[in-house]
């Protein structure tokens, strides 16, 4: 039998920085409105959106309750 483990600061370290990356990136949009801007944005969104994800296959997998109740970073479809 395969085990693996979950590290969660890890986890929840890169999920905060791409929160947070995010973030910055919305308000650089907002402010200077542009293709690179609109870019960096876009980029920022779809890694949140695949973090997101890969979270969810880890949850599934593991069967880690905490991983059910990690919070999302494009809750609302953000990434869409």
């Amino acid at each position: 039998m395969h085990e693996t483990s979950v590290d969660s600061k890890a986890l929840t370290k890169a999920a905060d920085r791409l929160a947070e990356a995010v973030k910055h990136a919305r308000l650089a949009y907002q402010f200077s409105p542009g293709s690179h801007t609109w870019k960096t944005l876009e980029t920022c969104l779809a890694a949140a959106k695949a973090l997101d994800e890969h979270v969810n296959e880890l949850a599934c997998r593991e069967s880690a309750e905490w991983l059910r109740k990690f919070p999302r970073i494009t809750e609302g479809g953000d990434a869409e």
